[in-house]
Parts: C-alpha cells; sequence; structure tokens
C-alpha cells in the first residue's frame, strides 16, 4: 500500500481558489481505490472553503494548520497550540505600518491559526488581482524574505517559512510541517509515502515537510507545478 500526501493550494488547487470541477471529479475517483491526506498550512475552515464536501470526507485524514491539526471524518483526532510573544506581535505591527508596497492594504493580516501565525503584510482580505499584484512585487522587493530572515534572528525560538504568495509562517521549534512526516511513518512504519507539493524546494513552504520525508526510507517527494499535474502523475501510477 502506498499513502499519498498532498499540498493544498498550488497542489490541489489554484492559490486560494476552489478545486476546479473537473480535477474534482477525476481525483474524488481516484480517492475510493487509495488512502490520501492533506498537509497545509491553511486552518481547516479553508480547507472547507476550497475543497468539495465529497473529497474532502474520501480524505483518510486532513493535516491543517502546518500540521498542527489532524481532522479525520469531520472529528479533530489532535491538535496543538501555544500562546506568541507579545514582542512577535509588536514587531509584526510594525512591519506592516513600514511596508514599501505601493498598494492598497487589506484586513486580516495577522491570522492566528492552531499551533501557528500566518502573517501577511497585504492582508488575507485581499482581492485575487491584489494578491497577484503584491506577489509580483515581492518577487523583485523581496519583502518577505527580508522580514522572515530579521524575525529568525530575534525570535530563535520559532521557525519562519515564506509561504505561498503573499505570507508568511511562524511557528514554534517543531510545530512545523516536518511534524507531519513523523506522525505519518509512526502510522505506516513500512508502508511508501509519496508527497505532492508545488514548493518542495528549498525556501519553499512544503520544503520542511519534502526534507523530513526524504530522510526517511520508503519515500518519494514529487514537485508539480499545479493541479494537471498531479492528476497527471496520479493516473499513471500503478499502485
Amino acid at each position: 500500500m502506498t499513502i499519498f500526501v498532498f499540498d493544498m493550494d498550488g497542489t490541489l488547487t489554484p492559490a486560494r481558489l476552489p478545486m476546479e470541477a473537473e480535477f474534482a471529479i477525476r481525483f474524488h475517483g481516484w480517492q475510493q481505490t487509495h488512502k490520501s491526506f492533506i498537509a497545509t498550512g491553511s486552518d481547516y475552515k479553508k480547507v472547507e472553503e476550497q475543497l468539495p464536501p465529497s473529497v474532502i470526507q474520501s480524505f483518510t485524514g486532513i493535516f491543517s494548520s502546518m500540521g498542527n491539526v489532524l481532522t479525520a471524518q469531520g472529528q479533530i483526532i489532535y491538535q496543538n497550540s501555544f500562546k506568541a510573544d507579545s514582542e512577535l506581535f509588536t514587531l509584526l505591527e510594525q512591519y506592516r505600518k513600514q511596508t514599501a508596497y505601493p498598494g492598497i492594504l487589506y484586513p486580516n493580516y495577522i491570522e492566528e491559526r492552531i499551533g501557528m501565525i500566518n502573517f501577511s503584510v497585504l492582508g488575507r482580505d485581499c482581492p485575487y488581482a491584489e494578491r497577484e499584484r503584491y506577489s509580483a512585487w515581492d518577487k523583485t522587493a523581496h519583502e518577505r524574505e527580508t522580514i522572515a530572515t530579521e524575525l529568525r534572528q530575534a525570535f530563535q525560538q520559532y521557525d519562519i517559512s515564506v509561504g505561498g504568495s503573499i505570507s508568511m509562517d511562524i511557528t514554534p521549534k517543531g510545530f512545523g510541517k516536518d511534524q507531519i512526516a513523523k506522525r505519518l511513518r509512526e502510522h505506516y512504519p513500512y508502508e511508501k509515502i509519496i508527497f505532492f507539493g508545488d514548493k518542495t524546494f528549498k525556501g519553499g513552504n512544503d520544503y520542511e515537510l519534502a526534507h523530513a520525508l526524504s530522510k526517511l526510507e520508503n519515500t518519494m517527494i514529487m514537485q508539480i507545478n499545479n493541479p494537471a499535474e498531479v492528476l497527471f502523475a496520479l493516473e499513471r501510477h500503478t499502485d
């Protein structure tokens, strides 16, 4: 038996958009004969917003909030939690006020999730067009990576990774996506594990999990660029 693990944004869905209908039909059909998990930095509410109920119910488990929550069939199996330093929030507010980004800023820029914080200077309530605009600007300005580097120096008790197209994830040491590898191997000590992600390279928000899995035996990392590539690979996998 093979255990399949999937990132969500950019892998099963376009970034922060619902799963496309044709993909959902084909993927749901594939799920009926395979054991599959999600591994996402998004919280469970966003999973429900982006994936059809039939697809959600067909997953063996859903690791959300960087693996700090595991949900199966709508029931929480476990969850982590932590209280961040007040100094961290003060510094994040300063970054928001001092940004050089020339566009409009939106609400929900500090999002506390179970076991983690997601920070976006732009604000997660932005329209999709503004998300793309900020992402394009940041590729030149490198604002997110600059902030992440400074935060790593100031708060060495946290792991900070640049994720998605507009934000970064802040977790206590040991609360990152890499914890998913350990939990999967504990439950499936001998099975092959295949992980699909669109940012498995160093610096990407799938890298922690990809790297942790690569250190285990009988694992495979599939770097893909979009949902179409996921289907292409799955429909040619014979297991």
